[in-house]
């Protein structure tokens, strides 16, 4: 009999992957990773990694549509404002180390200009218009109700990667066991 129990027992912290239930029928969430920024008692949030914007549009910031970097969705909360998390460390003052070598925010001026010195500033940075939110206590609650599968994926090159586009079976794959199989399930079970 196949064990459709998406618990794994890790537990959310920043730095970690939500990863949708198989069948998740939601537009913002549809097989999506969420890197988890924050997660404390008074709510949590993150990005999605894994959706992007079709097409730049004319509001973007003007660096931002002459980069190469790709525009995630980063959920349904205040999606008219573009965040962004990035590898420059102290060359953007105000940013906030996530995890090792991964950082959130800072000044968008330091920002831009440590993009000029850099080689590869897609591989650098990520942009995310809106995030994904919860209050307190409902990301515990949507993890109990089995809604979410908590991946520690230690390797945060997957963070920055937008061009992985099998991140949500990648990650699937790499927690084993009966999730490597989750990550052949259709979308639509009647498929099957």
């Amino acid at each position: 009999m196949l064990d459709i129990n998406f618990d794994n027992k890790l537990r959310p912290k920043a730095g970690v992957f939500l990863l949708s239930e198989p069948f998740l029928d939601n537009d913002y969430f549809r097989r999506s990773v969420i890197l988890l920024c924050e997660h404390n008692e008074e709510g949590s949030f993150g990005f999605v990694l894994n959706n992007f914007l079709e097409h730049k549009f004319v509001g973007l910031p003007k660096p931002v549509l002459a980069s190469n970097s790709e525009i995630s969705v980063g959920g349904p909360v205040e999606i008219a404002n573009l965040y962004f998390i990035h590898t420059f460390g102290e060359q953007v003052p105000g940013s906030t180390e996530l995890i090792s070598g991964i950082f959130l925010g800072g000044d968008y001026d330091a920002l831009q200009d440590a993009i000029k010195k850099s080689e590869n500033p897609e591989k650098n940075v990520r942009y995310f218009l809106g995030y994904s939110g919860w209050d307190k206590n409902q990301l515990n609650q949507e993890i109990e109700e089995k809604s979410w599968i908590v991946c520690d994926p230690q390797n945060n090159s997957w963070i920055m990667d937008t061009k992985k586009k099998d991140l949500w079976e990648s990650c699937l794959r790499f927690l084993g066991g009966k999730y490597k199989m989750f990550a052949q399930f259709p979308i639509n079970p009647n498929n099957n």
